[in-house]
């Protein structure tokens, strides 16, 4: 087996998308890995890996803009593959908040090999907060909104990190 050289780099506010990017590293054990927060990744060795791994909590449909300005300021140097993954807090994923990043590296011959996205507890607005925002939803949207909060509670489990770890596993056979 080859080895590659991995970065696995992400912004996580509550915590959710660290805990999915640590079962991803777990999945990657053979390989050499660096596991970076965003904020601390030099953009000038971006290229020195064979694989980068680009992750981040999903905040109204998007990505935190630190991983955007990093890929920005790495380019044209860019590696040839990246992966995503990210976690949210709605049931369906139907955002594409990676958009801008992907325009970016297509701009540059990159390929995106896979994607991963995990649902999240919304821990990073106060339940207050929420609840209050539950309040002003009609009454059949906040059942709807009540229920959903319900199956998200504790999430990332361990069952969404065990399919992380898997994730991670997958991404080395990958071209």
């Amino acid at each position: 087996m080859i080895l590659m050289k991995i970065l696995i780099t992400y912004f996580s506010h509550t915590g959710n998308t660290e805990k999915v990017a640590n079962s991803i590293k777990e999945g990657l054990n053979e390989n050499d890995v660096d596991f970076i927060p965003v904020k601390d990744v030099d953009p000038s060795k971006l290229n020195y890996y064979d694989l980068v791994l680009l992750g981040s909590g999903i905040y109204a449909s998007r990505i935190d803009k630190s991983l955007v300005n990093l890929v920005k300021k790495a380019a044209p140097n860019l590696p040839s593959k990246f992966a995503y993954f990210c976690t949210h807090a709605s049931l369906e994923f139907y955002q594409k908040p990676f958009y801008n990043i992907t325009k970016i590296l297509a701009g540059h011959g990159c390929k995106v090999i896979d994607e991963f996205d995990c649902v999240g507890d919304n821990i990073g607005i106060p339940l207050k907060t929420r609840m209050t925002m539950l309040d002003n939803l009609p009454d059949d949207k906040k059942k709807k909104a009540q229920e959903d909060m319900e199956k998200i509670k504790g999430r990332p489990n361990q069952e969404d990190l065990e399919n992380a770890k898997r994730f991670g596993q997958s991404l080395t056979g990958k071209n």
